[in-house]
């Protein structure tokens, strides 16, 4: 199974299991089968099948696991989206690389030490999808779009 795995967590989660697991999260949520900020449990179950199969790799825990793996990488995303969205902070998405005052820094590591990681290497998955994913789960209601899209400019296209 090698690979590199995510600081902090067990030699399951590699890299390249990460990926697996967000493109199997992100088909769900394309298909609409997210509810509020998760899936019902038999999704769950679904896409804990889906992971062992094209991982190739038994995760103990299963589903339990899996939500615990959902909930950091939401976790990173807001963060890192809190980061970038401060003044004086820039982040080359070709790169990887956020550019930000020292200062800045200093700051973001008195909330917590994980923001070192984003200084050395960036945001380790795919941001936008990530996005998709995430955002998805809070927008709510008749008007609710992805972040991608422009906002309804009519009474006409609200209607749609």
């Amino acid at each position: 199974m090698g690979g590199k795995t995510e600081k902090g967590e067990s030699m399951e989660w590699t890299t390249q299991n990460t990926k697996i697991f967000i493109d199997i999260i992100y088909d769900r949520v394309k298909k609409g089968q997210l509810q509020g900020s998760t899936f019902k449990k038999t999704i769950w179950e679904e896409i804990n099948i889906e992971l062992q199969k094209t991982s190739g790799a038994p995760l103990p825990d299963g589903v339990e696991r899996l939500k615990g793996k959902f909930n950091r990488l939401r976790f990173q995303h807001r963060e890192f989206s809190t980061l970038i969205s401060r003044t004086g902070v820039t982040w080359d998405p070709e790169a990887n690389k956020v550019n930000s005052p020292e200062e800045v820094w200093e700051e973001m590591y008195k909330k917590g030490k994980f923001y070192k990681q984003f200084k050395k290497h960036g945001f380790e998955h795919d941001y936008y999808i990530l996005g998709e994913i995430f955002n998805s789960s809070t927008a709510t209601g008749k008007l609710s779009q992805a972040s991608t899209q422009e906002p309804p400019n009519s009474d006409e296209e609200r209607e749609k």
